[in-house]
C-alpha cells in the first residue's frame, strides 16, 4: 500500500514537472511572451480599414504610446502582418523583420472602449472576459497572428493599467511636423521623454519646460508608475549623443547613462527623476 501510494507520489510529482517544463517552453517560444520576458518593448497594431492604431507597450515604465493614424482602404492581396510593419515604421519604430502583432478589426480601433474596460474591469470583472473571448474569436477567424498564449500574457500585462498610463499620438500630425522640419533644414532637436518618480507633484512639467526652452523635443511628460530614489538616464540608441546632452542640460553629469538600444522608442533618450533630484 505504502509503495503503490509512492509510486502515485512520484507519478504526480513528474507529471507537475512535465506541465511546469511545458509551459516555460511555452512561454520562450511565444514571441510576444518571449519580448515580455526580455524586458523589450512589444507592438501591437489594431488594424482597421480606414484608420489604425499602433499600441507600443513599454514594460520598464508601464507606459503605452498609442499611435493612431487614417489611411485609404488597404489593397486587396496585403496581409495585416505587411499592414502593421507599415504602420510601425509610420510611427518611427521597429523595422521589417523583427516581431510585429497585429489584429485586424472590422472598423476603427476605439481606444475609448479599450481604457474603458482597463480602468473599469476590477469592478466588473466581466469586462475583460468579454475582451478575452473576443480576442479568442479573432484568433479562431485567422484575424491576428497572436498566439492564444501570447494573448493571455499580453492581457495579463495590460490588465494592470489604465487610460492615464497611454500616451495617444497622431501619426499624421508627427508625420507633418516631420515634413516641416525637413524644409526648414537638419532636425537639431534631441527627442526625450520625462517621467517623475519622485512623488513631487509637478515635477515633470517643470523639468520638461526646461528642456524645451533648452531647445529640446519633448514627447512625452508624465508620471511613473512607482517610485524611485535614484534619477536615471536612459539612451535607446547606441548613438548617445541626445543622452549626453540630456543629462548635462539637467547637471547630471556624474549619473551613469543606461543604454537599452534593443528597446525602441521614438525618443532618442528619456530621464526617470528620482527623489535624489534637485530641481532649480
Amino acid at each position: 500500500m505504502e509503495q503503490s501510494s509512492e509510486k502515485i507520489g512520484r507519478a504526480l510529482l513528474a507529471a507537475g514537472l512535465a506541465l511546469a517544463l511545458a509551459a516555460a517552453a511555452w512561454q520562450y517560444f511565444s514571441p510576444a511572451s518571449r519580448e515580455l520576458m526580455s524586458g523589450r518593448d512589444v507592438s501591437l497594431a489594431l488594424l482597421g480599414e480606414r484608420s489604425s492604431a499602433l499600441l507600443v507597450y513599454h514594460p520598464f515604465s508601464s507606459t503605452v504610446n498609442a499611435f493612431t493614424m487614417a489611411h485609404p482602404r488597404a489593397k486587396p492581396g496585403v496581409s495585416g502582418w505587411h499592414r502593421a510593419v507599415d504602420l510601425a515604421k509610420a510611427a518611427g519604430g521597429t523595422a521589417a523583420g523583427e516581431n510585429v502583432f497585429y489584429i485586424a478589426l472590422s472598423s476603427a480601433p476605439d481606444l475609448d472602449a479599450l481604457w474603458g474596460t482597463l480602468n473599469n474591469w476590477r469592478a466588473e470583472p466581466k469586462r475583460l472576459l468579454s475582451a478575452v473571448f473576443w480576442v479568442s474569436g479573432l484568433r479562431d477567424g485567422g484575424a491576428t497572428n497572436i498566439s492564444a498564449f501570447d494573448l493571455f500574457s499580453l492581457f495579463g500585462e495590460f490588465s494592470k493599467l489604465g487610460s492615464s498610463n497611454f500616451i495617444l499620438t497622431e501619426i499624421s500630425r508627427r508625420a507633418q511636423a516631420a515634413e516641416i522640419a525637413d524644409a526648414e533644414g537638419p532636425a537639431s532637436a534631441p527627442r526625450v521623454e520625462v517621467y517623475n518618480a519622485s512623488g513631487r507633484k509637478g515635477l515633470a512639467a517643470r523639468a520638461a519646460k526646461r528642456l524645451r526652452a533648452l531647445g529640446f523635443d519633448v514627447i512625452t511628460e508624465a508620471s511613473y508608475p512607482t517610485l524611485e530614489k535614484h534619477t536615471a538616464i536612459i539612451g535607446f540608441s547606441s548613438d548617445t549623443a541626445a543622452a549626453l546632452k540630456l543629462r548635462g542640460s539637467l547637471g547630471l553629469t556624474e549619473l551613469k547613462i543606461n543604454v537599452r538600444s534593443s528597446q525602441k522608442s521614438v525618443a532618442g533618450a528619456a530621464v526617470i527623476l528620482g527623489q535624489d533630484f534637485k530641481s532649480e
